[in-house]
């Protein structure tokens, strides 16, 4: 993302979003501090430090276009736990800040080395169940937290039966929050449940029996200053750190799961990509400089980022929200003698209940996402009765469990595959042909996919126990696996055994470097385990090169000679001379041309035109299909005594791949001119000679049908 300059929508987008999250940073700052008797003055003050910090931070190094932090729901929820287990320990008063600024230190520490390391990539795979059910229960506990200050009785007997006003404040605030961006589009809900609530409550309150009692309003903003903090070291030490760092932990992948999830929202809105490693760093020290001022932690905010974007923020909207908050804590302490607590109560309902996920229930009603609810409620039930850190854990080890669970559930075999369903690229005789395809289930490959660790390995060796206790070539393709464990490298070597005990013969193909094995099969086994089958277990560069040592195996042990580049095949031992007599051969060779060709030598090239049937007499040409500057895709190996050139013979044209030789050769060709002609004198010849390329040909149309429909399995 490259820096840009300052503009003026950054200016009206900063603003714009401090009135979105001013209201919501001192709510939840209140409702944090007043769990361990702070005043709530005190608590507004921190809620708006906190939220100037990590934005003005998160601002400057700018991993994203936009983006407004601030205190969120779930983050109150944490720190409230947090800050509640401290006070239990007997931490209080400045010790007690002290120890929720050691909370947020160690949690920015940890935020900046997860942006650091590149383990935000890592937290947006948590399960949505998980989040959603974490996000539910936080929500509840935020509802849950805010009865004790609506209903706490007030000291002053004449305003005793004036109970209701509070609550009546925050059920205005709450409905307001709701009804005004459907009047009035333009305003946002915060800001008109703000303003309505506190008129609602200083117009009720003109007709009290006295002055508005002081617990009813935040009071004045005290100084940034005024919050004691010790730094000293003794200090330090002596905190209870059994709950700092579980607390910290929790808030920091916290934190980087609401701030990520922001960030896409803005990515969405500014059409620029973020960069979670530069946000995740800003957020991290943003809450280490949040915790040494006073403040409380924060992230990254959906509904300020949105109205600061769409007010023209970008690069800079954060850092003037972050300088507008502080000339407010400043300059704006007097405003809070007129702002009602319930108001504040009644920004944290709404907000609470928008947390709620709702979508929890139609899962469970629908089979195929019951788990998913499940789950969920699981996360939610834990978060509510137990506390919201345990739940974090919870939900981790749910992902752990999840993610083996479909592991398991994943398909270890793609496709198994015989010696008639697939076979290498080098031509056959008829001969070999029907000796292949009559022996096809002696040479089986199975294609695996996905991971095969120790949850998986076990299930590959039941699914290929079919071909073990046979005589057979097997063929494992590793292409498609992701990875592989010391468990599954066990279950390789007992499969080598059983294949080899039986007779048969193990090889793997397409063992790529991501498997960290080697180029080698047979010594990465060695490796692993120095007792490792002692047969010999083959590797090779592609399915096709396995195939084709499998297909020339099984011919010799049929006392059939395969393909050897320096056998001589006459022109009548040819395939294509079956059903000739010898007055027509010697027609045939009369008219064909015999040609030289030197190793590595082109014969023809991708492009070129072409009106040739060939026939090998000696030697061997690959036919390849150039795919990058310096790779090439084999689609056929021809030896002595087989064909090749049909289709621009029958049809001259382009040719659409090369022709090379591979060995020293000697070639037989006919143009397609010549045959015409020769078609006129002996019309017997060439009609033979068109029956047996006709029946290569549909041989090979009907072997395309068949790769085609197994290349779309895939």
């Amino acid at each position: 993302m490259k820096p840009s300059g300052f503009r003026i929508g950054d200016l009206w987008g900063g603003i714009a979003a401090v009135a979105i999250i001013l209201p919501q940073a001192m709510a939840f700052g209140v409702a944090l501090m007043a769990t361990a008797g702070f005043s709530a003055s005190a608590g507004a003050i921190t809620g708006l430090i906190g939220t100037a910090a990590i934005c003005l931070t998160s601002g400057f190094i700018g991993g994203t276009r936009g983006l407004i932090s601030a205190p969120t729901g779930p983050m109150l929820v944490i720190q409230v736990a947090a800050l509640t287990a401290l006070h239990k320990s007997g931490l209080q008063g400045d010790a007690l800040i002290t120890g929720l600024m050691a909370v947020l230190l160690v949690m920015g520490i940890m935020q900046f080395l997860i942006g650091l390391s590149g383990g935000g990539r890592l937290i947006k795979f948590l399960p949505y169940p998980v989040v959603a059910g974490f996000i539910t229960g936080s929500g509840v506990l935020m509802i849950l937290s805010q009865v004790n200050p609506l209903s706490a009785e007030v000291s002053s007997m004449d305003w005793r039966p004036w109970y209701w006003l509070p609550i009546a404040t925050a059920a205005v605030t709450y409905f307001s929050m709701s009804l005004v961006p459907k009047i009035l589009p333009r305003i946002p809900g915060t800001v008109g449940g703000l303003v309505i609530g506190t008129l609602f409550f200083q117009v009720v309150a003109i007709f009290g029996p006295a002055a508005v009692p002081p617990e009813w309003v935040i009071g004045s903003l005290p100084s940034p200053t005024s919050l004691g903090v010790d730094l000293q070291l003794s200090t330090f030490v002596a905190l209870p750190w059994k709950i700092i760092i579980p607390s910290a932990l929790a808030l920091a992948v916290l934190a980087s799961i609401d701030t990520l999830l922001t960030a896409v929202v803005a990515d969405v809105e500014t059409k620029v990509r973020h960069v979670a490693r530069k946000e995740l760093i800003g957020q991290g020290v943003g809450q280490i400089l949040a915790g040494f001022t006073g403040g409380m932690a924060g992230a990254g905010t959906t509904g300020a980022t949105l109205v600061a974007i769409r007010s023209g923020g970008r690069r800079w909207a954060a850092v003037v929200a972050g300088v507008t908050i502080i000339l407010l804590i400043f300059i704006g302490g007097p405003v809070g003698t007129i702002l009602p607590i319930s108001v504040l109560a009644g920004v944290i309902l709404h907000v609470a209940v928008g947390m709620l996920d709702r979508d929890i229930l139609a899962w469970l009603s629908r089979p195929l996402a019951i788990m998913d609810g499940v789950i969920a409620i699981l996360v939610t039930t834990v978060t509510i009765a137990y506390d919201l850190m345990i739940a974090v854990g919870v939900g981790v080890l749910i992902a752990v469990i999840i993610f083996i669970r479909n592991e398991i559930r994943a398909q270890v075999v793609h496709r198994r595959s015989n010696a008639s369903q697939f076979h290498s690229v080098n031509a056959r005789t008829e001969e070999e042909r029907e000796v292949l395809d009559y022996n096809a289930e002696r040479i089986v490959m199975y294609e695996l996919r996905g991971n095969l660790f120790f949850a998986t390995a076990d299930r590959l060796f039941e699914e290929l126990s079919e071909d073990l206790g046979e005589n057979v070539y097997l063929v494992l393709n590793m292409r498609r696996v992701s990875q592989i464990d010391l468990t599954a490298i066990k279950i390789l070597q007992q499969i080598a055994e059983r294949v080899h005990a039986s007779g048969g013969h193990l090889s793997f193909c397409e063992l790529h470097s991501g498997l960290g094995l080697g180029r080698k099969m047979h010594k990465a086994l060695k490796n692993v385990s120095p007792n490792a089958s002692r047969w010999k277990i083959r590797t090779f560069i592609s399915a096709d090169h396995a195939f084709a040592w499998a297909e020339d195996s099984l011919l010799r042990e049929f006392g059939i000679k395969t393909m050897d580049h320096k056998q001589v095949i006459p022109l009548e031992q040819t395939d294509l001379c079956v059903g000739m007599g010898q007055d027509e051969i010697k027609v045939l060779k009369s008219v064909l041309k015999r040609q030289q060709i030197k190793k590595d030598e082109v014969v023809f090239c991708r492009g070129d035109f072409g009106d040739e049937l060939y026939i090998v007499e000696r030697g061997q040409i690959e036919i390849r299909l150039q795919t990058t500057e310096h790779h090439y895709k084999r689609l056929a190996s021809y030896g002595p005594g087989t064909v090749f050139g049909e289709v621009a013979f029958f049809d001259p044209g382009q040719r659409v791949a090369e022709a090379v030789a591979v060995h020293k050769t000697v070639l037989l060709s006919l143009n397609h001119e010549t045959m015409v002609d020769l078609y006129k004198d002996n019309s017997d010849v060439v009609l033979s000679l068109f029956s047996a390329l006709g029946r290569r040909l549909s041989g090979n149309l009907r072997w395309s049908a068949r790769e085609i429909k197994r290349l779309s399995q895939w």
